[in-house]
């Protein structure tokens, strides 16, 4: 179960990657079923709930805030700590990526606690929008290097010995068992889903940007799907489930060899961690169904959403985020669609034009007359089918 118990007799079993996984996620969910209850009465104690109506001109979605004022807000608290715990007992701290993956989760879900104080202390609106960007581009910079000075180690300790002979400097000669197998170490490289792997494209010092940008990204989508009963802890869910897979397959040379992707030494300490995510989600639905006890606020939302984002790259699948993501992509998606065309439109006789009765994409459906409950499970089902077609592509290469 935990990496460390491996050194002793008798339990060298419990050092192996699935034991790990289960672990990680068995751990995140107890853990949060223990912390949640008296987090909850800590933030009720303390005033910590949500403010009610924006008053922004959006009277459907007024009206469910209204409904849900002083509902303890912040949860993300207990997600991230229980997400840390398991991902320090379970992983093999060895290896740097999943201190990279702790650090952007921390980094992220800091800045959304600081949000979430100023939208709950001083107004409905938080910190602003260029002062939040441009801490989510220095966090996100961060890691990016972070990722970049990996991949130069992993090239430096593990390609000069083992380069195969007539094959490019890249590719990586490892045995498996009786079996030996030649596959592309991760780098730098930018993979394509359904394409084989020898099209990748070395990015070099533009995967810090890179990482930068999917990063922020996937933070802000996640953070606009956060606005209904369950709506963001499932699909965080299912999105961790799916990358936790993916994790895994990357991080064995014989089916990295077998789907044609790059092969990510270290990986399976990623799928471990999307573990301790799913396991913390499943925990949080417990308390966030509706009628939702607690939300996990921006603490919770953009510390997820970065995390995400950050195990897309590391496994070097993060064009797949736009299926495994999908929901966070049309959440998104909505909302820049919007702005634009309202933007575009604001000096037409009739004013702006909106493309949807109200954005992010969930409180459309809202206004459509959609129960929260029937849109919630829906989009579920629409992030599940996503990611299990994601997992499909990694086979048509």
């Amino acid at each position: 179960m935990f990496p460390w118990l491996s050194a002793f007799p008798g339990f060298q079993a419990l050092g192996g990657v699935t034991p790990r996984i289960l672990a990680a996620a068995v751990i995140a969910f107890v853990s949060m079923l223990v912390v949640m209850p008296p987090l909850i009465r800590w933030l009720r104690a303390k005033k910590l709930g949500e403010s009610g109506a924006k008053n922004d001109g959006a009277a459907v979605v007024d009206a469910m805030r209204e409904g849900k004022k002083g509902t303890p807000t912040m949860g993300g608290l207990g997600l991230v700590s229980c997400i840390v715990l398991a991902t320090l007992l379970c992983c093999d701290l060895t290896e740097a990526r999943p201190w990279l993956l702790l650090a952007g989760l921390v980094g992220f879900a800091v800045l959304g606690f600081y949000d979430d104080r100023v939208k709950i202390f001083k107004g409905a609106q938080g910190i602003s929008s260029t002062a939040k960007l441009i801490a989510q581009i220095a966090l996100a910079l961060a890691c990016g290097y972070g990722l970049w000075a990996v991949g130069q180690h992993d090239a430096l300790t593990l390609l000069p010995a083992n380069v195969p002979a007539g094959f490019p400097d890249t590719f990586y000669k490892k045995p498996l068992g009786d079996e030996e197998y030649i596959v592309r170490l991760a780098v730098d490289q930018l993979s394509f889903p359904m394409v084989s792997v020898e099209h990748a494209i070395a990015l070099g010092w533009l995967l810090v940007p890179w990482v930068a940008f999917v990063t922020i990204s996937c933070a802000n989508g996640v953070n606009f799907t956060d606005g209904m009963d369950g709506l963001a802890g499932g699909t965080v869910l299912i999105a961790a489930l799916a990358f936790m897979v993916i994790a895994y397959l990357v991080s064995r040379v014989d089916t990295a060899d077998h789907l044609q992707s790059l092969y990510v030494s270290g990986g399976q300490e990623i799928a471990v961690f999307c573990a301790a995510i799913a396991g913390a989600c499943l925990g949080f639905l417990w308390f966030n169904a509706a009628p939702a006890a607690v939300f996990m606020g921006d603490t919770g939302s953009q510390a997820l959403g970065a995390a995400l984002g950050l195990v897309a790259v590391a496994t070097k699948q993060e064009l797949l985020i736009l299926l495994v993501g999908a929901i966070f992509v049309a959440e998104a998606g909505s909302v820049l669609v919007q702005k634009l065309v309202f933007k575009a439109t604001k000096h037409r006789p009739g004013g702006g034009y909106r493309v949807f009765r109200c954005a992010p994409l969930h409180h459309h459906f809202q206004y459509m007359g959609w129960p929260e409950s029937k849109i919630v499970v829906r989009f579920w089902i629409i992030a599940a089918c996503c990611a299990l077609l994601a997992l499909a592509t990694l086979r048509l290469r």
